[in-house]
């Protein structure tokens, strides 16, 4: 399948860090999902029956990234992928997880996890 739906960018806070404290404060992650699809019948249709629901894809990402505390963005990036193929008819999902300026010294704009996993349905 060589159509992709991409989300990029979305804006999620989750309870994330190595140590106790830095999970007291939820700290903002941005996350892009790369999903394969065949888009064809959703084109053909015209009919939101027929496609992938990014809308309900977005809000499935956001209620992972507040479940619960991680330790890891390779742990949320995980759940996410996760979720989405148990949720969605989708062969594969690339999941890309940036912790936005996670270390105070010295500066750094994000540090980032990409994973891809496919369905056991493909």
């Amino acid at each position: 399948m060589n159509d992709r739906i991409l989300i990029c960018g979305m804006d999620c806070v989750a309870s994330i860090g190595v140590t106790a404290e830095e999970r007291t404060v939820p700290q903002r992650l941005s996350i892009d999902l790369e999903m394969r699809t065949d888009s064809r019948h959703a084109a053909q249709t015209d009919s939101l029956r027929d496609a992938i629901d990014y809308d309900k894809v977005a809000k499935a990402v956001a209620e992972v990234c507040g479940d619960r505390p991680y330790h890891l963005i390779e742990t949320l990036a995980e759940r996410i992928a996760e979720r989405i193929l148990a949720g969605f008819p989708l062969p594969t999902v690339r999941v890309l997880v940036r912790k936005i300026s996670p270390v105070a010294e010295p500066r750094v704009k994000y540090v980032s996890i990409e994973i891809e996993r496919s369905s056991r349905r493909s």
